[in-house]
Formats: structure tokens, sequence, C-alpha cells
């Protein structure tokens, strides 16, 4: 699988423009005077990007997304910016780690999927890390995926809020209940939000007092 290794000891970089076409077989990359050929990935894919050895990101998409990352941060270096106004947190993060010199990787963990199977493989991956005990080391968000302790939690504080004296609290949690128990056969994972509540702002921030009162 493509990878590409870079010492960020400068800032220029010859990333593939963004008008650059998959038939380019390789691209050459020169950062500390080394130059690293990489394949393009095909089709839609699966990737890391690794920060001094430690997998910092699991991310999908197609045609150079998997660089994107990177020239984002190459443009942030050549103007002034402050690192805790990047909304981003990876982004935040991935720009510190090459302000202090950090190599980072980029690895196609697989390719020429179908957007479906790379999505599928994507969150597996997440959940790989998460259920390993890898959550912080993640720059990803993974407030989406739940350890099975993290699911009994959840369920037990629902459960805890039926009897709130708040009837919104006690409504609110007793719908999420119905909800999980109906989508136990189809989800491994607690969902956060119930889509019947998205379409109403109003009652959704209600909805969250449910799930996080005690």
């Amino acid at each position: 699988m493509a990878q590409a290794d870079h010492n960020f000891s400068a800032t220029k970089s010859d990333m593939p423009a963004a008008g650059a076409n998959r038939s380019t077989a390789l691209r050459s990359v020169n950062w500390s005077g080394r130059t690293v050929a990489s394949k393009l990935p095909l089709g839609y894919y699966v990737y890391t990007i690794s920060v001094d050895g430690v997998v910092r990101y699991i991310g999908k998409g197609k045609g150079l997304r998997l660089y994107s990352h990177l020239n984002e941060v190459r443009r942030r270096l050549n103007r002034q910016f402050k690192l805790r106004s990047i909304e981003s947190r990876f982004q935040q993060n991935l720009t510190r780690a090459v302000l202090l010199g950090a190599k980072v990787v980029e690895q196609v963990l697989a390719d020429d999927l179908t957007e479906k199977a790379a999505y599928k493989l994507e969150y597996e991956k997440l959940r790989e890390y998460v259920y390993a005990g890898k959550r912080a080391q993640l720059w990803n968000v993974t407030a989406n995926i739940q350890t099975p302790s993290e699911q009994q939690a959840f369920v037990e504080r629902l459960k805890r809020n039926l009897n709130s004296r708040d009837s919104l609290i006690r409504y609110f949690s007793g719908m999420t209940l119905a909800a999980l128990e109906t989508a136990s056969n189809h989800v491994k994972e607690i969902p956060t939000t119930v889509p019947l509540v998205r379409r109403r702002p109003e009652r959704a921030r209600h909805r969250n007092r449910a799930i996080d009162a005690v």
C-alpha cells in the first residue's frame, strides 16, 4: 500500500495539485533533501496518518483526500496564524506536531473500495482502537463509538433518569431507551442522538438534558 514519509524540517512541498489526475501513477515528495515516491490510491480508500510512529488519525476518502491534511498545514505555515484559533482538533494537533519537527507518515490501508466498504472499514478500524483503550491516542472524533462498558453505563443512566422529577428528562430518557431497544438488532453501538428529535432543535436540547442528567 502507498506510504509517504515526511520529515518536516522544511515547510515547502511539491504535493499533487488539487487538479492532479489519478493516471499519474507516482508522486514525488521532497523534504529535507529526500525524495519519496508514493503511488496514488485507486477508488475509495482507508488511510492512517502517523506522527512519530503513533497512529493519530484514521480516515477514508478518494482522489487526493489522503494528502489534503498536510496540504492544509503547509498553506497555514505560509501565513500568520494562532494554534488556538484552528477549529479542527486534528488540524491543531497536526500543525503543532509539524512545528515541532515531527515525522509524519501517510499510509493507505486498503484502496479500490466502494464508498460503502470504505465507510465500513474506517468505522471498524476506529472501533478497534477505541476497544483497545486507545481513544485518547486518536485525533479523530470518536464520541459515537462506545465500548460495551460505556454502552451499559449509558443505558443505566437513562434508566435512572426515568425516576427524575423533571418530566422532560423522563420523557426523552424513555424515548431514547425505546429507540435503543428497537435498534438493538440492527446496530452494535448506541446512537448518541435520536433521529426523530434532530429535526426540532428545541426538543433536541431538552433531550440532551435527559441524557446528561443523573
